[in-house]
């Protein structure tokens, strides 16, 4: 929770510089050129580039003009191009240039295209009359890109606006107004465009944002904005409704509200024809039949202010690709647009906490691959979102789903080495500290620590013989002096043979084998121990001597108690059998059980006894007294 709160605090202060880090992250994935592009979406072959450009200039000698422009534009029509838009910019300062240079392209695509489906971007100042401007109305469309209108410039390429008054009329920018003769849906002229406008809520936005418009967002009767429709803030292009979204616009004559273009289309994979060959009709009418068509200059001939940076590549685009790619967002229907204000947060929280949790509870290889699934998920997640018109944070959240799973690896392995402290500790009492390093590696380990397990082990109990007259004859505390020398005697041949000593009974001691690690030759090392006990207490200095009994079978073994006070131990008739053999052995004696003796291998010297009677087994039990090994010298 502290990890993602930290994110999500990142995302909050660093605002737009957060949002924009984030779009970068989200494009380099979804839309990049080289790299996964997992928002890349299907063109629907439905726009064509014509450009101006190298080419085209060699084969026709000279550049663009009246003549060349009537071949091609009578030849789009001939081909039965849709809809076609000149978005190479005619701009006219004053009356006599728009009557020399202007009125002449006008007049042309009006004989070429009365319908009004060819149309041409023309900026005009207020001295030329309004009344002339207005017979061409439906000759003129602006592609609105070439007034850079959102103020992040970065944005330049990314959000296209939906409208502009170019102070003679109220019109659609060119992929709006392309799509919607392109789809064959009405226009409705200005009054059915306004109304369009109006139902979507945008030219309420656009007064909120310049009320100075107040006087140009009026119908040409002088009507007013009616309600917009509560019910919808999307905006009908064609078959289509799309999401719009505010943005700062530099020019109150530009509408502050448009369409986020999606780079899912490639521009690059949009057909493009050369102006020169369209002139010479040197090309394929069907690649233009039924469809939109695009025309403007090469990249390598508009100013550097005319040429824009895209998400999808590093080389610059012109106006033609991104017009292009506009229009595709708006045939496809889904345009991005930002999630409620509170996704983003449950989406960071939600998954930061599941992701430390996970890796909590699973050991750190697992763990890491449940982090990394779980990165997996949220990129489906973000990538179905994307595809569907969501845009998703692609920097913050998977970053802390990282940290938040790698901290709960963290914690994972700190409890795991307080829990293997732990252990240490416990068991450190009991057997050597090599056999407790390997111990604390095992799983199995934990159904030792919290309960008790069945298993066949050797139990070995020795008693000092006559220590009670013994410590008559000393000091407290030499008895306990004495006593600890010998159990130091014990206890240190039992550890060199990987021994459990279970505990020590007065002045006695119970040792396991075969638990908690698996001792293939369990038998042999408890019998190995009481012969080598029995050799080094044969010169003690005490005088005293030991009695040892062993035998093997199931029994219970783990940790017997409760919280406050715990002892690893076996329990069952096998260590009642041991402790009753210990009781017959004589003074010095190693007493083993017939299954003690039948695992035995020959180095080891077995005398049979009389058969033994053990209060609660019925029957007799066979027993041996180990008098001999003969690799006990090297041992």
């Amino acid at each position: 929770m502290l990890c993602s709160m930290f994110f999500l605090a990142a995302m909050i202060w660093g605002g737009q510089t957060a949002f924009e880090f984030s779009r970068m992250v989200s494009d380099a994935v979804m839309l990049r050129e080289g790299g996964p592009r997992l928002g890349a979406r299907e063109l629907s072959g439905d726009v064509v580039l014509v450009s101006y450009g190298e080419s085209s200039a060699t084969r026709l000698g000279k550049k663009p003009d009246l003549e060349t422009d009537r071949k091609l534009y009578q030849t789009l029509m001939d081909a039965d191009a849709k809809v076609v838009a000149d978005l190479r910019n005619l701009v006219c300062t004053d009356p006599a240039d728009f009557e020399a240079n202007v009125r002449p392209t006008l007049d042309l695509i009006q004989e070429v295209a009365p319908d009004g489906n060819l149309a041409r971007d023309v900026f005009l100042t207020l001295d030329v009359d309004y009344e002339v401007v207005g017979s061409y109305h439906d000759c003129i469309v602006h592609h609105g890109m070439s007034f850079k209108s959102p103020t992040m410039a970065n944005r330049h390429s990314r959000i296209f606006p939906i409208a502009m008054h170019d102070y003679f009329a109220l019109r659609e920018t060119t992929p709006f107004w392309a799509v919607q003769r392109l789809t064959g849906q009405p226009n409705g002229g200005e009054a059915g465009f306004y109304q369009r406008l109006d139902q979507a809520g945008l030219v309420q936005h656009w007064l909120d944002v310049f009320p100075e418009m107040g006087d140009l967002l009026q119908l040409s009767g002088g009507e007013e904005a009616i309600t917009p429709n509560p019910t919808s803030a999307d905006y009908q292009v064609g078959d289509q409704e799309v999401s719009w979204i505010s943005f700062g616009s530099e020019f109150p004559t530009v509408s502050p509200a448009g369409v986020w273009v999606d780079y899912g289309f490639n521009p690059g994979e949009l057909t493009r024809l050369e102006y020169g060959d369209l002139v010479e009709g040197d090309f394929d009418p069907e690649l233009v039949r039924g469809k939109a068509v695009l025309i403007d200059l090469e990249l390598s001939f508009v100013p550097a202010s005319d040429r824009y940076d895209i998400p999808i590549r590093d080389r610059q685009a012109d106006a033609l690709d991104v017009t292009g790619v506009a229009m595709e967002t708006l045939l496809n229907g889904v345009t991005m647009h930002l999630t409620a204000w509170y996704v983003t947060p449950s989406l960071l929280i939600g998954f930061s906490v599941l992701g430390c949790v996970i890796a909590a509870r699973f050991r750190a290889r697992w763990a890491l691959l449940w982090v990394a699934l779980l990165l997996l998920g949220y990129l489906v997640i973000s990538t179905v979102a994307f595809r569907d018109g969501w845009f998703l944070d692609m920097a913050f959240t998977p970053v802390s789903i990282l940290v938040a799973g790698v901290l709960g690896v963290g914690i994972r392995y700190f409890e795991e080495i307080r829990w293997r402290q732990r252990i240490t500790d416990l068991f450190g009492r009991y057997v050597p500290r090599a056999v407790v390093n390997q111990l604390v590696q095992q799983s199995e380990l934990q159904s030792i620590v919290v309960g008790g397990v069945t298993r066949e082990v050797t139990v070995m109990f020795a008693d000092i013989r006559g220590f009670t007259q013994f410590s008559e004859r000393l000091q407290p505390e030499d008895v306990l002096e004495k006593l600890n020398e010998l159990l130091e005697v014990m206890v240190r041949c039992t550890f060199e043979e990987e021994g459990t000593v279970d505990k020590f009974i007065g002045d006695a001691i119970l040792v396991l084998f075969n638990a908690p690690l698996d001792q293939a030759d369990h038998a042999e090392r408890a019998s190995r121990v009481a012969w080598r006990i029995q050799e080094a207490l044969r010169s003690h200095e005490s005088g005293l001597s030991i009695g040892i009994g062993i035998h093997t079978g199931q029994a219970v073994v783990g940790n017997v108690g409760t919280p406050q006070r715990m002892e690893y131990t076996a329990i069952g008739n096998t260590v009642n059998v041991a402790s009753r053999l210990c009781d017959r052995a004589a003074a010095g004696e190693i007493v083993v059980s017939g299954e003690v003796a039948r695992q035995l291998s020959g180095s080891f010297e077995l005398e049979a006894n009389e058969p033994m009677q053990v209060k609660g087994i019925a029957e007799s039990l066979a027993t041996s007294r180990l008098v001999g090994f003969e690799n006990a010298a090297s041992a």
